[in-house]
């Protein structure tokens, strides 16, 4: 229902989604990639604990990357899965090392900021991207 809300909204006014920079539909194919790609790589850990952070690239690393390299086929591959492999990992190892009065959720937003401000000038460097 979301993703037809989000659909819905763009369709009514575009410039009201991905900061009106025209990339609402490759935006959301690096999300639906790396929520999948974050479901698949992290399965068991997800079996193991009853939940793991794969959600995180998926409002950080994943849009940004697009966002930063204008939507081109290898920012919506590269950036769904740097993200997909990197930011789940280190969301779970920050909110576990919080103490039991901070929310987890915490842990996962830092996770969000710091492999957003690594990944995204990382593939920066790589031939290809270019902002």
């Amino acid at each position: 229902m979301l993703i037809l809300g989000a659909v819905a909204a763009h369709l009514i006014s575009p410039a009201s989604t991905s900061y009106g920079s025209g990339l609402f539909y490759a935006v959301l194919a690096g999300q639906v990639l790396t929520a999948l790609a974050g479901v698949v790589i992290w399965r068991k850990r997800w079996s193991r604990h009853g939940f793991y952070p794969t959600f995180v690239p998926v409002v950080s690393v994943a849009p940004a990357t697009v966002l930063a390299f204008g939507g081109t086929f290898q920012s919506i591959v590269a950036g769904a899965l740097a993200g997909a492999l990197i930011a789940p990992p280190v969301a779970a190892a920050l909110s576990a090392r919080l103490p039991k009065t901070v929310h987890p959720f915490t842990g996962n937003v830092a996770s969000m900021s710091l492999c957003t401000a690594v990944i995204v000038p990382s593939l920066g460097l790589l031939p290809g991207f270019a902002s």
